[in-house]
Order: structure tokens, then sequence, then C-alpha cells
């Protein structure tokens, strides 16, 4: 074996999946957040069946996944202010340990008959905060503790999010065959248990202390809480991809309306179709995220958002024009892999270049930048589209809408000097190697 064969070998192993899997503090996180992931969509399931059997109204239980939503919206930076200030190792473990407390309480006063609905949204309430302070911490923690970041993040990132999108997959499939056989309580006591296995797999984690960086005072949190919005719009790049992530969210949310509409109406699939086409989407999740995370480093973040935009803006131009449910379930498939391919690359590149003390607010100021406003907008632009155009004029708009802003993204300057300076690095990267 040659000296170049030999360094793609060490280079694989250091970098690939398998070589991440391999760290045991990683791994006992990655299974500690998929156990409360699933967890999670028993919990929102469950109650929300309460709610519509309690109420009898589709919108009172409506509220229950809204409410997520509307913490992030309002309250996901400060939370993240205050998760950036506090130790993560104890933060992670007594989010963890309240959520499970949560649960408990819940399961105890539906025992003794004494649940009423406002209890249901207040334990929904606390576990959104609970879990919008967890989510930063971890994304802090998880550069910490990989041995070379610069190489592992992205398969870590990719395995993470390909491995949620998996649970989510399955967890509402179980959901529904569990709700259907066992009762609310023992769904909140096996919800509390996966809390309490996550809280005791991240105890036996080594976690680095990070660096804390606070102002004093109110006005001195209200100026930490900034600096996650200051720290991406100085970036030129990170900012076009900011901006146009939340336009593109918030032209693409009315298809959380329609896809059930379409599967009705244009493929004339019932619930059936409507489920293999979320299917599909989840599918397209889990291999968009692998492989960007397999190959986030031979392209720029440019080049990511072109060719995520051109693929999922064809998929969306060409599904209504084929109304056919197999072919349709292909478009899912690839306009979701489309979206998935630029996620991994772009959370990498924030957290490699954010100083630690800021990664909580860093990235949560992105998520609510990027989703946590446009997507609500873009509902509510759906509920006016649903009353004046049909399904597949809606996918064919938003379609060519993805492709016209990928086109775009060719002549916006940060974005051209990002390719061109990419592409230039890798040249001199190959005549090194050589």
């Amino acid at each position: 074996m040659n000296q170049e064969t030999t360094n793609k070998t060490n280079k694989t192993g250091e970098d690939g999946y398998l070589a991440v899997l391999r760290l045991p503090s990683f791994t006992v996180l990655l299974v500690g957040r998929l156990v409360s992931g699933a967890g999670q969509i028993l919990f929102s399931m469950a109650t929300m069946w309460y709610i519509l059997q309690l109420t009898e109204s589709a919108l009172a239980a409506a509220l229950i996944p809204m409410l997520p939503y509307l913490i992030y919206a309002f309250l996901g930076i400060p939370l993240a202010t205050i998760s950036d200030r506090l130790p993560k190792k104890q933060l992670l473990i007594w989010t963890d340990i309240w959520r499970a407390v949560i649960a408990c309480i819940l399961a105890i006063l539906f025992l003794t008959g004494s649940m009423l609905p406002w209890h249901i949204y207040a334990a929904n309430l606390l576990i959104a905060i609970l879990g919008f302070m967890f989510n930063p911490a971890t994304q802090t923690v998880i550069p910490a503790i990989l041995p070379k970041p610069a190489e592992q993040l992205a398969p870590a990132n990719a395995l993470l999010n390909s491995s949620s999108k998996t649970i989510e997959l399955l967890g509402y499939a179980l959901g529904g065959i569990l709700i259907a056989f066992v009762s609310v309580q023992s769904i909140l006591f096996i919800y509390a248990l996966t809390f309490l296995l996550s809280a005791l797999a991240i105890a036996f984690i080594r976690i680095p202390v990070t660096k804390v960086v606070k102002q004093k005072g109110f006005s001195g949190f209200v100026r930490d809480s900034m600096q996650g919005i200051t720290f991406l719009f100085s970036n030129k790049v990170l900012a076009c991809c900011i901006i146009f992530g939340a336009i593109i969210n918030f032209a693409g949310a009315p298809l959380h309306i329609f896809t059930p509409i379409f599967a009705n109406m244009v493929l004339e699939a019932g619930p059936q179709g409507y489920g293999l086409l979320q299917s599909a989407f989840a599918a397209g999740s889990i291999v968009g995220s692998l492989l960007s995370g397999k190959y986030a480093k031979r392209l720029s973040l440019a080049h990511w958002f072109l060719i995520s935009y051109l693929i999922s803006g064809a998929s969306l131009l060409l599904m209504p024009l084929y109304p056919n449910l197999y072919f349709a379930i292909v478009c899912s498939f690839l306009l979701m892999a489309g979206l998935a391919i630029v996620n991994v690359p772009l959370v990498t590149s924030i957290l490699l270049s954010t100083p630690e003390e800021k990664r909580g607010r860093v990235m949560n100021s992105m998520g609510v930048l990027m989703s946590g406003v446009s997507n609500p907008l873009g509902l509510l632009l759906g509920g006016w589209l649903i009353e004046a155009y049909s399904p597949s004029w809606v996918y064919m708009g938003i379609g060519m809408f993805v492709i016209f802003m990928g086109t775009a993204s060719l002549f916006v300057r940060p974005f051209r000097e990002d390719r061109a300076g990419h592409t230039l690095h890798r040249k001199s990267s190959i005549s090194s190697e050589i």
C-alpha cells in the first residue's frame, strides 16, 4: 500500500460515520437524544389525543403542537442565552429530570382523576421551555466532545439529523398503536422513563467545561441575547444563508397544509397516499442528511444552497405535472433530500466558526430567523392560498419560486465569492497532495 492510499484510509477512519460512532461520549449522547425524542413524540400524541377527546375541539388539540413553535419564536433566543450561561452537563441532566417529573405529575393527575385541560397546556409549555434550553446546550457540547471537530462535526451532525428523522418516522407509527392499546397515564410514565434514561446516559459522559462570558444586569442579558443575531450577520455568507433560508421557509410552509389536500384531490390516493408521501419526506431527509454529512467539505455553502434549491424546486414543479402517486412519492423523496442536504453543511459551518460561549444563542437565533418567524407567516399564507388556488398551482408556483431563488443565488456577491474561494482552496489542496 502506497503512502497516498494510506493517507486516504486514515482519513476515512478518522472522518467517517463509523469512526464517529466509535466515540463513546457521542454515541451515548446520540442514544439519549433518540430515546428522549421518541418519548417526546409519544407525549405530544397522547396529550393531543386526550384534549381532542375531552373537548371535541380540533382547535384545542391543535394548540398542543403549536405551543413549541410559539415558545421558540418569542423565547428561543432568551432561553438560549440562559443556556449559554449555565454549566452544560448539569443543565442537560436537570432539564431531562424536570421533564420526567412533569410527566409523572401529569400521570398522577390522570390516575387520581384530577386532570384538567390547563394542566396539559401548562405541562407542554414547561416541557417546551426546558427543551429549548436543552437543545442549544447539546449543540454547544457536541463539538467539545469530538476529538477532531473540524473533520468529525459534519458526520456527527448528519447522524443526529438522520437518526432523529428515523425516530420521527417510526415514532408516529408506533405512537398511534400505543395510544390505541395503552392508557394515557402509562404513556406518560414511559415518557418520563425516556428522559430519566437520557439523564442517566449524560451523567456518564465526560463533557469538558465550556467557557462562559456574560454581562451583568438586565441590559447585559439583552445585549448577550442579541449577540447571536449580531454574529450571524457579521458574516456575509451566513447572513445570505439566513435571508434565503427564511424566504424559502416562508414560501414552503403552505405545503404543510396542501400535502394532504394534494394527496386527496389531485392524486386521489386518500389518507394512505398522504401517509406514503409523509414517509417519503422522512426518507428523503434521512438520505439527504447522510449524503451531505459525508461530502460536506467538498462544496461551499453557496454550492450546497444552489443544489438544494434546484433539486427541491424541480421536484415541486414536476409533481403536479404528472399526477401519479408513485411519481409523487419519488418527487417527495427528492424534495426533502434536496432541502436536507444544505442543513448539515450550514449547521457545521456555524458551529465551527462560533466561539463556544455563544453557540447556543447563535444556533437558536438561526432557527428563530429562518423558521421561527417565517413558518407561522407562511402557514397564514397557506390558509389564504387554500381558498384561492388549487393545490397543483400552489405546488408549481412554489417550485418555480424556489428555482428562481436558487438561480438568483448565482448573482449574489457573497455567494459568488464563497464559491470561488472554496474552488480555489480545493484546487490548491489537490495540488499540494500531488
